[in-house]
């Protein structure tokens, strides 16, 4: 196998992992939005993630591996964009109808394109269009479906922006995290500084929400199944499937990514039908395969070429 076939197989399992697991992420988030508020989610969850990143760190290289080779301003900037891409989509599901969001968030290759293009001159590549049309149609069928069976459309409340804007934080992140340190720092130590840089700004964000009454006092009687749960979005969801998801925008680029990120709720309904008897709807499963279709033919594109 020659190594850009080898790089790409292992950008598409990157991805394929990150979908996975961020698809998990969505029923294990609803179950801990009943005990504790998304402000304090979020500085738990890269808590977690931090000590599981820390360890997998010295484990590959070393206590000096945890030393950062950029500036310290850069590893600050990034956290900042996470802990952005975070408190913006939690405004957005807070000021915006679930299945309006959902429509912005279809929208991630179109948007991700023009973003990549301005900030590094990157050019579509063959197959992009053809791909982005049928992530973009499967979302529709998937979302038509939700809407039509719920009896409740499009509804613009106005935080529609800030999803939008969290998309835009998420993508500035995976390309800055690229061109901002040396090639040869591997992607799991990029990850783990940069979830290190968004801790502080997660803690300073839920105090400013905490004092303005935006959100409770933190719930300290937390059940055994609460901190499990806590665990795995922590460690899987955010630390290891970040690592992934960084391996494959390396390996395949950004606008590969933003396909990918169609495929997440699909994950989430597969997930809720096997782990928590949620039986998805038709329409769902349609355009989940649609979606999916779309994905397969711009990796089919790029290994054929």
């Amino acid at each position: 196998m020659n190594p850009a076939t080898a790089g790409g197989l292992l950008g598409t399992g990157g991805y394929l992992f990150a979908a996975v697991f961020w698809g998990w992420n969505i029923p294990l988030t609803s179950a801990l939005l009943r005990h504790l508020d998304p402000f304090a989610i979020a500085p738990i969850r890269y808590l977690i993630a931090a000590i599981v990143l820390g360890a997998w760190t010295v484990a590959a290289g070393g206590w000096r591996a945890l030393g950062t080779p950029v500036p310290i301003a850069r590893v600050l900037a990034l956290g900042l964009c996470v802990a952005c891409f975070l408190l913006l989509f939690n405004f957005g599901l807070r000021f915006s109808h679930p299945i309006t969001v959902a429509a912005v968030i279809a929208g991630s290759p179109v948007y991700v394109a023009v973003i990549a293009r301005i900030m590094v001159g990157a050019r579509l590549e063959r197959g992009f269009a053809g791909a982005c049309a049928l992530t973009l149609i499967g979302a529709g069928i998937a979302i038509y479906g939700r809407a039509a069976a719920s009896g409740q459309g499009l509804d613009l409340r106005g935080g529609e922006i800030f999803t939008l804007l969290s998309i835009g934080c998420w993508t500035v992140y995976s390309i800055l995290a690229q061109r901002w340190f040396p090639a040869t720092v591997s992607q799991l130590r990029r990850t783990w500084l940069t979830t290190i840089g968004a801790i502080p700004v997660l803690v300073v964000f839920w105090v400013i929400a905490r004092a303005v009454d935006m959100v409770p006092a933190p719930n300290l009687a937390l059940s055994t199944a609460i901190w499990r749960d806590l665990a795995i979005t922590g460690a899987f969801c955010t630390g290891i499937a970040t690592v992934a998801w960084n391996t494959g925008v390396a390996r395949l680029g950004i606008a590969a990514g933003s396909m990918w990120q169609n495929m997440v709720p699909v994950f989430a309904v597969l997930i809720s039908l096997a782990f928590y008897d949620v039986v998805p709807l038709p329409a769902q499963v349609i355009g989940g395969a649609v979606v999916l279709s779309g994905v397969l033919y711009l990796q089919w594109r790029r290994f054929r070429g």
